[in-house]
C-alpha cells in the first residue's frame, strides 16, 4: 500500500508530526505544508516587540527533544523560533517541508479514498501558480493562533498614519517619539505595551475590558543550572515534571469555580494589582469585573508597571471610530496618533476557516461546524475520514503547555495509521455515536469551571456560549485517555 500522509502547517504541530510519522512508523512519504517560508507557525509570525511564553521553557517544548541551555523561565519569540528549527534540522525533516504553499482545499474521493488537495503557491517573488495533489491521510496542524482578530470598529482603511496587528508587525517602523495606540490588552497587548512606553513620546492603551494580571516571576538560567541540565539528564526531566505537576494540579483547580485554589487565586491577584498599581482612580479601571480565569489569565511582571509609565495612558471608553489623524471615542475626545497597534488576538473559533473541507457526501467541514466545533478528542470528525486535526475543538489549555498535548494527539494518531497500515485499511472514521458521547463529556466538564459560569466574554466560548476551545479536564486525563485506541470508537474499512 502507498501510504501518503499530508500534514498542513509547520508549527510546533506539523512538527511534532512530522517527527512522530518519520521516527514512529517509518514513513518516509510524507509532506509538510508551510505557507510562510519558515518553520515555527505562530513563533515565525509574531516579532512583535516583548513577543514570549507564558507557559515555562522546559515544559513549552518536546519530551523528546529537550533543551538544556533556555536563556530564561520564559523564552523569548526568537528562542523558541530558533529551537524550532533546531528540531526540523536535528529530526531530518528539512525536505519534507515545502514551503510557500497554502493548502487552501481539502476535497473526499470517496471513490478512490484519497483526500484532494488544492495547493497555492507562491514564490518569493510574489508568483503564484496552483497545483493538485492527493494524500490518503490528512494531518491539519494550522493551529488556532495564526488568523489575527480585527475589532468591529469602523475607519480602519481611513488612518493616515501607520496601522498594524501585532501578528502582522512591521520591524522596519520606527516608533521612537511617535504618539502610539494599543487597542487591546491581552497576552500580545500586555506584552507589547511595556516594550513601548520607555521608547514612544505618547502611549495611549484603548481596554474594552480589565485583565486579571499574574507576575511572571521570570528569571534567566544561571551557567550551573544549564550545565547541570546538560550533563544530568534527569534533573532536566525532574525539572520538567514538577513544572507540569505544579500546573496540573494548581492552576487547574483555580479555574474550577468557587474553589479554595480559585478564592485564594482571586486574593493573590487583587493584592498583586494594589502593590503595584498604588493610585485608586486606575487601579478601578484595571480591576475586572469578573472572577479569575473566566478570561485568559494576563501573565506578566512588566505590565502594570508599565500602566505608571509617564507615557502611558489608560482609555476605557468604547472606541467609536477610526478617524484619518486617529481615535475617537464614546466622550467625543480625539486622540491624535501616527501609530495603531492593534493587540486584539486571534479568531480561535475560525482558525481552520481558510481551508475548505469537503468530506463524504459533499458535506463540508464549515457546515459541519457551524452550529458548533467538534471533535472526538479534539481530532476525528464524523464523516470525515482519514481527517487528523491537531489542536482541535477542546483542545486548547488555561493552565498548562499545549505542547504536551500535541504530543498525546500524535501518539494516538500514529496508532491508529499503524493500524490501519498494517491492515491495509482505505479509510478509518470515528463513530457518531462515540463522537456524540465525547461532547457529552466535554459539555459535562465544563459546568463547574469559571469559564462557563463566569459571565464574561471570551475566544473560550463560541457565539453561543458553548465553550469549545478548551480541554476541560486535567492534562493527565487527556493523556489518560489517549495513550490507547478504543477501536469500538473507530470504524476501519
Amino acid at each position: 500500500m502507498d501510504f501518503k500522509v499530508a500534514v498542513i502547517g509547520a508549527g510546533f504541530g506539523g512538527v511534532c508530526a512530522g517527527v512522530k510519522l518519520k521516527e514512529q512508523l517509518k514513513l518516509s512519504n510524507f509532506t509538510i505544508y508551510e505557507k510562510s517560508y519558515d518553520v515555527g507557525g505562530t513563533w515565525h509570525l509574531n516579532t512583535y516587540p516583548g513577543c514570549a511564553c507564558d507557559v515555562e521553557s522546559h515544559l513549552y517544548s518536546f519530551s523528546f527533544q529537550q533543551k538544556p541551555d533556555w536563556t530564561e523561565a520564559y523564552a523569548s519569540q526568537p528562542e523558541i523560533h530558533q529551537y524550532l528549527r533546531t528540531v526540523v534540522k536535528d529530526r531530518g525533516l528539512t525536505d519534507h517541508v515545502q514551503f510557500g504553499t497554502e493548502v487552501v482545499k481539502l476535497a473526499w474521493d470517496g471513490r478512490k479514498n484519497v483526500w484532494h488537495l488544492s495547493l497555492k503557491i507562491k514564490d518569493k517573488a510574489g508568483n503564484v501558480r496552483l497545483e493538485e495533489t492527493t494524500a490518503n491521510v490528512v494531518i491539519g496542524a494550522v493551529g488556532p493562533l495564526h488568523r489575527p482578530h480585527y475589532p468591529e470598529i469602523p475607519g480602519f482603511k481611513d488612518f493616515k498614519g501607520k496601522l498594524m496587528h501585532t501578528a502582522e508587525w512591521d520591524n522596519k517602523v520606527d516608533l521612537k517619539g511617535k504618539r502610539v495606540a494599543v487597542i487591546g490588552n491581552g497576552a500580545s497587548g500586555a506584552q507589547v505595551v511595556p516594550e513601548l512606553a520607555p521608547i514612544v513620546d505618547k502611549l495611549t492603551v484603548f481596554q474594552r475590558t480589565a485583565s486579571w494580571i499574574s507576575p511572571r516571576n521570570n528569571f534567566r538560567h544561571s551557567g550551573i543550572l544549564k550545565f547541570m541540565f546538560r550533563y544530568v539528564p534527569f534533573l532536566q526531566r525532574f525539572w520538567r515534571f514538577c513544572l507540569y505537576v505544579r500546573r496540573d494540579i494548581l492552576w487547574y483547580n483555580a479555574f474550577k469555580s468557587g474553589s479554595p485554589i480559585a478564592r485564594l487565586l482571586s486574593h493573590m491577584l487583587r493584592s498583586y494589582l494594589k502593590q503595584e498599581i498604588p493610585d485608586d482612580a486606575l487601579r478601578a479601571k484595571l480591576t475586572p469585573d469578573y472572577d479569575p480565569g473566566c478570561k485568559r489569565i494576563v501573565v506578566s511582571d512588566a505590565y502594570l508597571p508599565a500602566m505608571r509609565h509617564p507615557s502611558t495612558r489608560l482609555v476605557t471608553e468604547s472606541i467609536v471610530e477610526i478617524t484619518p489623524n486617529g481615535i475617537m471615542t464614546s466622550d467625543k475626545e480625539r486622540h491624535d496618533l501616527d501609530v495603531i497597534v492593534v493587540a486584539t488576538g486571534f479568531l480561535v473559533q475560525e482558525s481552520f476557516n481558510g481551508v475548505e473541507v469537503i468530506g463524504k457526501d459533499g458535506l463540508t467541514l464549515q457546515r459541519r461546524w457551524s452550529d458548533s466545533l467538534e471533535a472526538y478528542l479534539g481530532m476525528t470528525v464524523s464523516e470525515f475520514p482519514n481527517l487528523y486535526f491537531l489542536m482541535g475543538p477542546h483542545t486548547g489549555l488555561g493552565h498548562s503547555s499545549v505542547i504536551t498535548m500535541i504530543e498525546c494527539q500524535m501518539n494516538h494518531i500514529t496508532q491508529l495509521l499503524k493500524k490501519q497500515i498494517l491492515s491495509s485499511a482505505a479509510t478509518l472514521t470515528v463513530r457518531p455515536s462515540a463522537l456524540k458521547a465525547f461532547e457529552a463529556e466535554m459539555d459535562g466538564g465544563t459546568k463547574d469551571k469559571v469559564w462557563q459560569l463566569g459571565h464574561c466574554q471570551s475566544w473560550y466560548k463560541n457565539s453561543s456560549g458553548r465553550i469549545t476551545a478548551l480541554w476541560p479536564y486535567s492534562v493527565f486525563y487527556y493523556w489518560w485517555r489517549t495513550r490507547s485506541v478504543r477501536w469500538a470508537d473507530y470504524e476501519l474499512q
